[in-house]
């Protein structure tokens, strides 16, 4: 049997996992009254295959103090799990962990190693 590494995700979980990422969005854009929650993009929802755990990945934007955004969102877990259980859309209630994405940094640190490393070139070669 073939690793298949550029598979897409499929199944269950996937399909809630997108669903969650779409609801917390609105809810957190939309619903939340704290300033804090609006500065902050979700990029990633990962849901266990028996639905009870939901991973939350989100980047705080530039300028915004991402120790203040992640207190903000664990004051606002519950009014969040509320929100989501009024949308009747899962049987049981997934604990949401919140986690800064770290993807996104790592691949601007990259980058800019990536820059330094190359030879530059003088317009005078050319």
């Amino acid at each position: 049997m073939k690793p298949s590494f550029h598979r897409p995700p499929r199944g269950r979980p996937h399909r809630v996992a997108e669903l969650l990422r779409e609801l917390l969005a609105e809810i957190l854009l939309q619903r939340c009254a704290d300033p804090r929650l609006q500065e902050l993009n979700l990029t990633q929802v990962e849901v266990s295959p028996d639905l009870k755990q939901a991973r939350v990945y989100y980047v705080v934007r530039e300028g915004s103090d991402a120790v203040q955004v992640g207190v903000a969102l664990d004051k606002a877990l519950g009014f969040i799990k509320q929100e989501v259980a009024r949308e009747h859309i899962l049987r049981m209630m997934p604990e949401f962990i919140f986690l800064p994405d770290e993807g996104l940094d790592r691949l601007v640190r990259l980058e800019r190693l990536l820059q330094e490393a190359m030879p530059r070139r003088d317009d005078s070669e050319s």
